[in-house]
């Protein structure tokens, strides 16, 4: 997604072996807990160029525009990140939320090193606890998607009603459901006012 605005790949790994997405224009992103000791991700946003943002534990979607609430899995934060970002329409597309022809990802297995088992049900069970915040609209156009906490809809009838109720907005695009090359991968089309965190 040359076009998206942000990038979000929750663990430092990740981004050790996506070295090509190091040349990405937009923002990059990833969660941070400097006082978590297993989650100070203050050298790999160095070495990346990341902005981090703090990552916390929390039911629901943080509002506070300093913290993101973790889920369990890379595309509760990115959906998260979105909207602290200023997103009002979000399209979730990718988040499958289950095996599909064999695959727990489109693409097969994570590279070694990276989280190998997805825990689709503890996933979707987080973001059924999470309600958009008010005026924000949040739709699955992820054709069989096992989540079923927001509306669903096809790509094209989601950039339709996008297009006649909301103008220069989000898209938020996890190409899986968890942290590898797609995976975590998540593009964010907006415009950020959020705090970096260090």
């Amino acid at each position: 997604m040359p076009w998206a605005d942000a990038l979000y790949g929750c663990d430092a790994r990740w981004w050790d072996i996506h070295k090509d997405c190091d040349g990405f224009a937009g923002a990059k992103w990833s969660s941070h807990d400097k006082e978590g000791q297993s989650n100070d991700k203050t050298a790999a946003a160095d070495k990346h160029g990341l902005h981090i943002v703090k990552g916390a534990p929390g039911g629901g979607f943080s509002t506070d525009p300093a913290l993101i609430h973790y889920g369990d899995n890379s595309g509760f934060q990115a959906l998260n990140l979105a909207i602290l970002l200023g997103a009002t329409y979000i399209v979730l597309v990718g988040f499958d939320m289950r095996h599909v022809k064999g695959k727990s990802h489109f693409f097969g297995d994570h590279p070694q090193g990276l989280f190998q088992r997805p825990e689709y049900e503890s996933f979707a069970k987080k973001f059924d606890k999470a309600a958009a915040p008010d005026g924000v609209t949040i739709v699955n156009a992820t054709p069989g998607s096992a989540l079923k906490c927001y509306p669903m809809m096809s790509l094209d009838e989601a950039i339709e009603s996008y297009g006649s109720v909301h103008r220069h907005r989000s898209i938020a695009h996890n190409t899986t459901d968890r942290n590898s090359k797609g995976e975590g991968l998540s593009a964010l089309r907006m415009q950020s006012n959020i705090p970096n965190c260090s």
